[in-house]
C-alpha cells in the first residue's frame, strides 16, 4: 500500500483515486501528510476527494491539474443533441469567434462524407452505440469510426460554470492512430470514480475555512530589554551531546529462516536486552574495592562451603519472611535462591532493592542450594567526586519541564512573564546578574499537553490540535533571545514513542520545534556536557515504578525517588511495570557515567537533594492541578524556575511565577 494512502488510513482519512493521481507526485516533495490533514480538517470533512486536492494544491501553489490525469477527468455532460432527417449530411459548423485548430480541421473534412443512419435518432457524448459497417460510407483509406460533436459553448453557459465555481478545461491538441473508441471498434467506456462507496453529489460551494477560537501565541512578541547588557552573549557556547539514544546503533537479531516467528524475535531481542544490562552493571559493580571474590552462580556448587563468596546477579523476584527476604537472582550461568535475615546490618536495604535490579550479596552457599548473605552491594556512585577547574566566567542555565501548552491548565501568563524575564525585564539586582549570565535552558519532556493522554483530557484542553500545541509552543519559545541555547526532550505527553528510551519527538507533528533557530533536540534520556560537567536529562517515568515497589517513597517528595534510581544506576528498572520498555538489543537506559547533576520532571513538584556529590533536582511544572491529578493526590508547584550555576552544578536561586498562575 502507497506510504500516502497508508498515512491517511492511519488518521482515519479517505483518498479517492482522483485525489491520489493529482497528489502523489507531490508527496514529500512540496508538501506534508500532517499539512494535508490539517487542510481537510479545515473544511471538514475526512475524504479526500478531487476538489479538495485541487484547492489543497492550489494553496500550496502548485499546479493543480498535470497531464498525465486528464485521461481521468470526467468533462461535463453535453445536452443531448436530436438530429433529424433533414440534418443528414450536414456538416459541422466552428464559430467563427475562434479559429479551428488543425486537428479539428481534419476531422471536420472526414465528417463532411459521414452519413449518419435514419434510425439513430439521439446521440449523447458518454456511451456512444456502436456503428454497423454498413451504416457507414467509406470515403477515404482510413476508416472514421468515430462520432464528432458539434459543443457550442454560449456566454450564459460560462456564466453557469463560474456561478459553481468549475474551472473551464482546455485540452492541447493531440494526434492519434487509433479511434476514439477503440482501435478494433470496441466502445470504450469513460471511467468514473466512486468515493469509496458514497454516491456522487453535485458541487456545492464549501464553507470557509473557520477561524481558531484559541490562540496558538502567534502576535505574542518579546523583545530585549534596550540598554540591558547581556554578557552571556560575548560567552562561546561550550557543550556537547555525550550521550543521546539516536547516536547509538542498534543491530536486531535477525530470523534464523522463515518459519520464525515475531514473537521468537521479540524473546530474544529482550533476552539480549537483559544480557547487556547485566554485563554492564557488573562492570559498574566490580569498580567497588568491596564487591571482591566474585564467582558465576553456575559454579556455587564446586566451592567450599565455609567461605565467604560474591555474586552479582539480575533479581527476578522478592519476597518478605517471617525471618527475612528472600530473592530469586539470576546470571548467564543459573538461578540461585538469596536469603537475608532480619538481624543483619544490611537487612535495610533489601527494602530498596526493585524487581529486574542488578545487585551483588556476600555470604555463604549452603549445600541446600540456598545463598545466606551478610552483605548487600547497590549499584551506587562512589563516595567522593574528584573536583573539577573552575570556569573563567559564570554561566548559569534554566532548568524547566512539564509546560504543557494545550491544557487549559497551562499557566500562560505566568509563562510570558518568565520570557519577559529571560529577555531583561527585571526586578532586583541580584535577578539582573543572574539574567545576564543565563546561556542555557533545558526542558525535561512533556513540553505538550498532548491528545488522549489519560481520561477526560479533552475537557481539560485548550488547544485541541497536536500541531496547533506544537506550534503554540514554538511561538512561545521563539521569544527566549537567541544567546541562549535550549535542549528540548520529550516525554509521555509528547508525540513521541511511548516506551523507553525515547529517541525524539515525530519531526511531521513537532516540525516548528525543529525549525527554532538556537533550539536543540535530544532524547529522554540524555546526557548533556555544559564547559566539562555532565548534566543527564531524564523525563522521569521511572518515579512511578519505585513509588510502587519501595516502602516511604511518594510523588510529594520526587527527589527520594530519584536518589533511589541513581542507587540502582537505572532510569527505570523494573521491567513490565508502569513504564513500557522498548525491545531494543541493548539497554540504554542504565546510568554508566556518574553525572554531576540529575534532572527529572514527570510527577509536577519542585524537589532537590545532593547526594554524594551529584545534584539531583525535579523541576516542576507550568500547569496547575488538573483533575486527574486531583483523583491520584498529586499537588503540584507550578511556575517556579530554578538557576543552576554551571560551573558548580549546584542550585543558584530559584524564581518563582506562580502569582501570575491564576488558571
Amino acid at each position: 500500500m502507497d506510504e500516502l494512502v497508508r498515512g491517511l488510513m492511519s488518521n482515519n482519512y479517505l483518498i479517492t483515486p482522483p485525489a491520489y493521481f493529482l497528489l502523489s507526485e507531490h508527496y514529500n516533495k512540496d508538501f506534508t501528510l500532517p499539512e494535508l490533514i490539517k487542510f481537510a480538517k479545515a473544511k471538514g470533512t475526512f475524504i479526500i476527494d478531487e476538489i479538495i486536492a485541487e484547492e489543497f494544491l492550489e494553496a500550496k501553489g502548485i499546479i493543480t491539474k498535470p497531464k498525465h490525469l486528464e485521461r481521468f477527468m470526467t468533462g461535463k455532460k453535453p445536452e443531448e443533441q436530436s438530429l433529424g432527417e433533414s440534418e443528414k449530411g450536414q456538416t459541422l459548423e466552428i464559430s467563427e469567434a475562434e479559429e479551428a485548430p488543425a486537428f479539428v480541421s481534419e476531422v471536420v473534412e472526414k465528417a463532411e462524407k459521414l452519413e449518419i443512419p435514419e434510425s439513430q435518432e439521439h446521440l449523447t457524448s458518454e456511451i456512444p452505440e456502436e456503428p454497423s459497417m454498413g451504416e457507414i460510407e467509406e470515403t477515404s483509406e482510413e476508416a472514421v469510426g468515430q462520432f464528432v460533436e458539434e459543443l457550442e459553448i454560449i456566454e450564459e453557459d460560462k456564466e453557469a460554470v463560474e456561478e459553481f465555481g468549475g474551472e473551464e478545461e482546455t485540452e492541447e491538441p493531440f494526434e492519434t492512430n487509433g479511434e476514439e473508441n477503440g482501435e478494433n471498434g470496441e466502445v470504450k467506456r469513460r471511467v468514473i470514480f466512486e468515493e469509496y462507496g458514497i454516491p456522487l453529489v453535485a458541487e456545492e460551494e464549501l464553507p470557509e475555512e473557520e477561524k481558531k477560537t484559541y490562540s496558538v501565541y502567534a502576535d505574542f512578541k518579546v523583545s530585549l530589554r534596550e540598554g540591558f547588557e547581556f554578557i552571556a552573549e560575548k560567552i562561546e557556547p561550550d557543550f556537547k551531546i555525550k550521550f543521546d539514544v539516536r547516536n547509538v546503533k542498534l543491530q536486531p537479531p535477525k530470523a534464523k529462516n522463515g518459519t520464525t516467528k515475531e514473537g521468537e524475535i521479540i524473546v530474544k531481542v529482550y533476552e539480549n536486552y537483559f544480557k547487556s544490562r547485566l554485563k554492564k552493571m557488573r562492570r559498574i559493580l566490580r569498580e567497588n574495592p568491596e564487591v571482591s571474590g566474585v564467582i558465576d552462580i553456575g559454579k556455587l556448587s564446586y566451592i567450599n562451603p565455609e567461605g565467604d563468596v560474591t555474586i552479582i546477579g539480575l533479581v527476578n523476584s522478592k519476597r518478605e519472611t517471617r525471618n527475612g527476604y528472600m530473592f530469586e537472582v539470576e546470571d548467564l550461568t543459573g538461578i540461585v535462591k538469596v536469603f537475608i535475615g532480619r538481624d543483619k546490618e544490611d537487612y535495610k536495604k533489601a527494602f530498596e532493592i526493585m524487581p529486574d535490579s542488578v545487585v551483588a550479596f556476600k555470604g555463604r552457599y549452603s549445600k541446600r542450594g540456598i545463598f545466606f548473605a551478610e552483605n548487600i552491594y547497590l549499584p551506587d556512585v562512589p563516595l567522593y567526586k574528584k573536583e573539577k577547574p573552575p570556569l573563567e566566567e559564570k554561566v548559569y542555565a534554566v532548568l524547566i519541564s512539564d509546560t504543557h501548552v494545550g491544557s487549559n491548565k497551562f499557566c500562560e501568563k505566568a509563562f510570558m512573564k518568565f520570557l519577559e524575564w529571560l529577555n531583561g525585564n527585571v526586578n532586583t539586582k541580584a535577578e539582573e546578574e543572574i539574567v545576564s549570565r543565563i546561556k542555557y535552558m533545558i526542558i525535561a519532556g512533556d513540553v505538550v499537553d498532548g491528545i488522549g493522554i489519560y481520561p477526560g483530557q479533552y475537557n481539560e484542553l485548550s488547544i485541541p490540535d497536536i500541531f496547533d500545541q506544537y506550534e503554540a509552543l514554538a511561538n512561545l519559545l521563539s521569544n527566549v533571545p537567541d544567546h541562549i541555547t535550549m535542549f528540548i526532550g520529550p516525554g509521555n505527553h509528547d508525540a513521541a514513542r511511548t516506551a523507553l528510551p525515547q529517541p525524539e519527538f515525530y519531526r511531521e507533528y513537532a516540525k516548528p520545534l525543529y525549525d527554532l533557530k538556537n533550539a536543540v533536540i535530544i532524547s529522554n534520556p540524555a546526557v548533556i556536557d555544559l564547559h566539562g560537567r555532565e548534566f543527564l536529562i531524564v523525563h522521569g517515568r521511572g518515579i512511578e515504578d519505585v513509588v510502587s515497589y519501595v516502602p516511604t517513597m511518594s510523588h510529594h517528595q520526587p527527589v527520594k525517588p530519584m536518589v533511589q534510581l541513581l542507587k540502582l544506576r537505572h532510569v527505570a528498572p523494573t521491567f513490565g511495570g508502569k513504564v513500557p520498555i522498548a525491545p531494543d538489543p541493548e539497554d540504554l537506559l542504565v546510568i554508566e557515567s556518574v553525572p554531576d547533576l540529575v534532572q527529572m520532571g514527570h510527577v509536577h513538584v519542585l524537589d532537590y537533594q545532593t547526594y554524594r556529590g551529584v545534584f539531583l533536582i525535579n523541576s516542576a511544572t507550568w500547569q496547575a492541578q488538573t483533575e486527574f491529578q486531583k483523583m491520584v493526590n498529586i499537588v503540584p508547584t507550578p511556575a517556579r524556575v530554578p538557576i543552576i550555576d554551571v560551573e558548580t552544578a549546584k542550585l543558584r536561586m530559584i524564581v518563582d511565577f506562580s502569582k501570575w498562575c491564576d488558571v
